[in-house]
């Protein structure tokens, strides 16, 4: 979070004697400047509580039953994880602080954000109040060459609005259809079973989205514009930009994404530089961001499952928050990033904790995991006991045999 926030968060303490109260005023004016100021329970957007209060138990259901949803804060000398609480160990500190704070604004943004994006899809269009469009015979477009030599200068007024408009377009569009179609079915799945274990993983380098990543990494590695032909529609990364163009919806792309390549697909696959020059017609409204773009890519090839790449015996951790406000929400990905973000924890445990369907877990590491900020924690000790452990399969070497003979493939 910005320390030059201009609207500090407004924070009710609890559990706290005059004492701690003083110190944690000035605390929030002085060494966190004025990122959040103690005010009243009646004015608050958040509460903060002393855990180690001795009645810090009836505070807590006090608060959830008088502020429904308000984000609570909880100081401990302990590591607490109680559902929709955050946490915050003692002895505070300022770092520890502004995190917790960026989390709770991270989540209040991507709410709003899914919120508005609910609303413009049920609002019923007014086609009385449409304006009447122009009169221009000639379709909106621009050469790549010309796009390549400005995108450097900035977008100034409507065409900035317009172009951000036209990248996300498609993220909402996909809300809008809802997730069942893409997500499969795994809610079932016996993980000691080694024919159900095959169905619920998948291997990138066998689909679209393999050869698109390994296209992009290419890319910025020698800075230039490539296109990417297939037996579908080209792919052109711009990585200056950080944007792909393709002449295809959401529909075909979810189509095209979920299907896996054959050896005569494969060879097809051909990567080549474009001559900036050339004066290619590209619409503007085929350019996204590529960041959102393999982020859907990664949701409609995984359909629930988990990339052979990843152990899914192993802790699993988020670097940072995804930016929800740009990408495609899945099933409870904001519960599922809070986890995430705290502390590593395996896949199947963060089912197990909130309750949801494996599948849904997996679709949104899925994401995680192609965009970078996915990491699998290396020493079993980084993990954290489960308040609820869910059941480890029998067999433990058993998903390992597999996984390795999906790699030999």
């Amino acid at each position: 979070m910005s320390k030059s926030n201009k609207t500090p968060f407004r924070i009710a303490l609890h559990g706290m004697d005059t004492r701690t109260y003083k110190t944690m005023e000035m605390y929030l004016k002085g060494p966190c400047r004025g990122a959040a100021v103690v005010v009243e329970d009646a004015e608050a957007s958040i509460d903060m509580i002393d855990a180690d209060h001795p009645k810090a138990r009836d505070i807590l259901d006090a608060r959830k039953a008088a502020a429904p949803g308000r984000p609570i804060i909880l100081l401990s000398l302990q590591n607490l994880q109680l559902d929709n609480t955050y946490f915050i160990k003692k002895p505070v500190n300022v770092q520890q602080i502004m995190a917790v704070l960026d989390k709770i604004k991270a989540v209040a943004e991507a709410r709003k954000a899914a919120a508005e994006r609910t609303k413009i899809a049920q609002a019923p269009a007014k086609t009385a109040d449409m304006p009447s469009p122009p009169k221009d015979d000639k379709p909106k477009k621009m050469a790549m060459d010309v796009y390549v030599n400005k995108a450097k200068a900035p977008k100034t007024g409507d065409a900035a609005e317009h172009h951000k408009a036209s990248k996300h377009h498609s993220a909402m569009q996909l809300n809008e259809g809802g997730f069942t179609a893409f997500l499969g079915t795994l809610s079932d799945i016996d993980f000691d079973d080694e024919v159900q274990l095959l169905t619920a993983c998948y291997d990138p380098r066998q689909y679209f989205l393999g050869y698109v990543m390994s296209a992009y990494k290419t890319a910025n590695l020698q800075s230039r514009v490539l296109q990417l032909c297939s037996i579908w529609k080209p792919l052109t990364i711009f990585p200056e930009s950080q944007e792909v163009w393709i002449d295809a919806d959401d529909k075909q792309a979810r189509a095209f994404a979920g299907m896996p390549l054959g050896k005569g697909s494969v060879g097809k696959m051909i990567l080549t530089a474009v001559d900036s020059t050339t004066a290619i017609q590209r619409a503007e409204d085929k350019f996204q961001d590529m960041g959102a773009f393999v982020w859907k890519l990664a949701i409609w090839t995984s359909k629930g499952r988990f990339p052979i790449g990843l152990d899914i015996q192993g802790p699993v951790y988020l670097e940072r928050w995804p930016n929800f406000t740009r990408l495609v929400i899945t099933p409870d990905a904001l519960r599922i990033a809070a986890l995430l973000v705290q502390a590593p924890r395996t896949p199947l445990e963060v089912a197990g904790l909130l309750h949801v369907k494996p599948q849904y877990v997996f679709v949104f590491i899925s994401a995680c995991q192609t965009i970078g900020i996915l990491k699998q924690s290396e020493r079993q000790a980084d993990a954290v006991i489960a308040v609820e452990p869910t059941k480890k399969p029998k067999n433990e070497g058993l998903l390992s045999k597999i996984l390795n003979k999906l790699r030999g493939a």
